[in-house]
């Protein structure tokens, strides 16, 4: 284990700098952080806080924080920035983009005053650039926010983005097998982070924790991927199972839902027009909308469950 600094460990004990929120299930440790105190949170820690045993639990960590850092995001523009999204997987591991995530954060951003609590959007910053959003308040117009829509921007099925090899595989990015995992056909996308997508007939009847693991850890993907198996309920309507890579099955998954219905709108299996297309997860319903530029619009709920204030034994235990 890593071993914290004590300016690190100080900042985690702050009451109400810890919380946990979830996005239609896909739940979150949340960091608020504004003066950018964690930045330099290392893996070990964030793995910890995600255990659900022995930890706070989360299917991963999300360091809220003001506009980026020089450089902390790579590469990518970000410029213009309000907030920052700053998300690792449970396992620790550094994650592009997560949908669920960034509707967490603009609740949040919004609802503590972070960015001007009467404005109706942001943009977040991520690792895959930036993204725009807009917050819905509920039936009084000052009160909390209760659901967001997200401009996920435009899925890729660049086999490169999407890390695949298409050495490896049988067939093209658009219909592919993998060798030894003969029983699904897949599609690739990106939005941001990679994902497979597999149609099936009943969702439910799937062995995710058999197959998941398989397919996240392929040598066909580069970096690995997230599995998504829908099962297509009508044309504006699937339901859909989310292996997501360093978690496992998720209730829920932004991205997923939105490479899911870009992959079955080309395939034809729903209709990408003015209505949106209803993503059912294990958490809820999420919206997309193929707008006339070819971007995903998600909308979502994103709700705090409350304010952790960690105890300073098990920081000193499990932290550092």
């Amino acid at each position: 284990m890593t071993a914290l600094h004590p300016d690190l460990v100080d900042a985690l004990l702050r009451p109400g700098r810890v919380l946990r929120a979830h996005g239609t299930g896909n739940d979150f440790v949340v960091l608020l952080d504004p003066d950018d105190d964690l930045v330099d949170l290392p893996a070990s820690a964030v793995a910890a806080l995600c255990d659900r045993h022995t930890g706070v639990g989360g299917d991963g960590v999300i360091r809220l924080g003001g506009p980026p850092p020089p450089g902390h995001l790579g590469d990518v523009d970000v410029a213009g920035a309000d907030v920052t999204m700053d998300y690792r997987n449970a396992d620790g591991g550094v994650v592009e983009m997560c949908g669920n995530g960034v509707r967490v954060v603009a609740k949040l951003a919004v609802d503590t005053g972070m960015v001007d609590a009467a404005s109706d959007t942001l943009a977040v910053a991520t690792r895959d650039g930036l993204r725009h959003v807009r917050v819905h308040r509920g039936s009084q117009p000052d009160g909390p926010v209760e659901r967001v829509t997200v401009d996920m921007g435009p899925p890729s099925n660049d086999p490169v983005t999407i890390g695949l090899d298409l050495d490896a595989i049988e067939g093209d990015v658009e219909t592919f097998r993998l060798p030894d995992v003969p029983d699904l056909v897949f599609a690739g996308r990106s939005m941001g982070n990679p994902h497979a997508i597999a149609r099936v007939d009943d969702v439910a009847a799937v062995a995710l924790a058999d197959i998941g693991p398989r397919v996240e850890r392929h040598a066909a993907f580069r970096d690995d991927v997230n599995l998504n198996v829908v099962q297509v309920l009508d044309d504006h309507h699937v339901a859909l199972r989310v292996w997501e890579r360093g978690v496992g099955e998720t209730m829920a998954c932004g991205t997923g839902a939105c490479a899911t219905v870009a992959a079955l709108a080309t395939a034809g299996g729903v209709l990408a027009d003015d209505r949106p297309v209803v993503v059912s997860v294990g958490g809820g319903d999420l919206s997309i909308v193929v707008d006339d530029g070819g971007h995903l619009l998600m909308t979502g709920p994103a709700e705090v469950v409350g304010t952790v204030d960690l105890d300073a034994a098990w920081v000193a235990t499990h932290l550092s």
